[in-house]
């Protein structure tokens, strides 16, 4: 897999961004029938969430403009029952590979590629469960190294010393985002003798791809932009300056929190760049941990296309850029931009712990 397609300065061995990802959105259709049919079922919030569906999205518009005999369709779901009627129409139009976005599309990726194993599929943030076909590549993520820098980050930047963090379900790769923030912030609290307190998350155990456990705060579904400000809004009530919501276009209500909140209260940003995506608002984003769905998505369709796609699992890490911490502001100091490089690069060494079992909480 490539690595994330940047503007912007690279520090340290790729573990922390400066920068941008370009971010559009646009219909495109096959037209030829030699074309080569790639087909993606957006899962609810749309190809303009300004999250994963929209770099899902993205991904398919840079493999047409890699390799212009790629003709790209895309169906978008309103509800889960959409899923499957989704993948079906797809399937009987001739896809060459059908991605499908989403955890919320297990089952129903997963029964499509046993009924018609010779089908290709990739599956974004998500590994099947129990797929008997050898056609499906799960691109998955971890993103708590990422959200390791961010949470340091925020700890280290926030004057209240409050942070804050919830998500759109409970699910492992959420709340991994979530796992990784909290242990960011209790290294900083560790390494420095800071008591720097995070509502929200706590987590309960080792976290991993397939599993990462932990109590706190969930919307419940990934669109409801009313709650992300409601829950922004109390947070910040409680003290906390910084919200990282891990919860798709629900996290929009929270930059409208913020907003309405005022100067001082900033929101870090996951998967696509929040300045990128949400320009107008830009300054009320402190940061973004991105997930390199654009680049992987964009590869698995220009692979099938060639004719060299695989099934089987896509890690991304800092090490290979599938997920980096990209600053959005610019009154970070050059000693803690060196300090977040440092510690990423410990992170690929392996030197760092992105566990939160490894900090146990600070007694406030």
């Amino acid at each position: 897999m490539k690595s994330i397609r940047r503007l912007g300065m690279v520090l340290g061995a790729s573990s922390l961004v400066l920068g941008t990802v370009t971010i559009g959105v646009g219909a495109i259709s096959a037209t030829a029938a030699s074309k080569f049919k790639a087909c993606i079922v957006i899962d609810t919030g749309g190809i303009k969430d300004k999250s994963f569906n929209q770099s899902a999205y993205q991904g398919g518009l840079d493999a047409v403009k890699a390799d212009p005999n790629i003709a790209l369709s895309y169906l978008t779901s309103t509800s889960s029952t959409d899923y499957a009627p989704n993948i079906t129409t797809f399937e009987s139009e001739g896809c060459g590979l059908i991605v499908t976005v989403g955890f919320n599309m297990d089952s129903a990726t997963a029964a499509a590629a046993d009924a018609k194993p010779t089908q290709k599929f990739a599956i974004v943030d998500d590994l099947p469960t129990a797929p008997k076909s050898h056609e499906v590549l799960a691109l998955q993520y971890e993103t708590n190294q990422a959200a390791f820098l961010g949470g340091y980050l925020d700890a280290a930047t926030s004057k209240t010393k409050v942070v804050a963090t919830y998500g759109g379900e409970d699910f492992s790769s959420v709340t991994m985002y979530e796992s990784g923030f909290v242990a960011g912030v209790r290294y900083y609290d560790k390494t420095t003798g800071a008591k720097v307190k995070v509502l929200g998350f706590t987590p309960k155990g080792m976290c991993s791809l397939s599993s990462c456990p932990g109590t706190g705060t969930f919307v419940g579904n990934f669109t409801s932009t009313t709650d992300g400000k409601t829950i922004a809004a109390n947070f910040f009530a409680e003290g906390a300056d910084y919200v990282f919501p891990v919860a798709g276009s629900v996290g929009l209500g929270s930059v409208a929190a913020a907003k309405a909140a005022g100067a001082g209260h900033q929101i870090t940003w996951v998967d696509s760049n929040g300045c990128l995506t949400d320009p107008t608002d830009c300054k009320w984003y402190n940061a973004t941990v991105a997930k390199g769905v654009e680049p992987s998505v964009k590869t698995a369709i220009l692979e099938a296309a060639q004719g060299t796609f695989k099934g089987g699992s896509y890690h991304g890490t800092l090490a290979n850029a599938g997920t980096v911490l990209e600053l959005n502001t610019t009154t970070v100091s050059a000693a803690l931009k060196a300090k977040l490089t440092t510690i990423g690069e410990g992170i690929v060494a392996g030197t760092i712990s992105v566990q939160p079992t490894s900090y146990p909480a600070t007694p406030k």
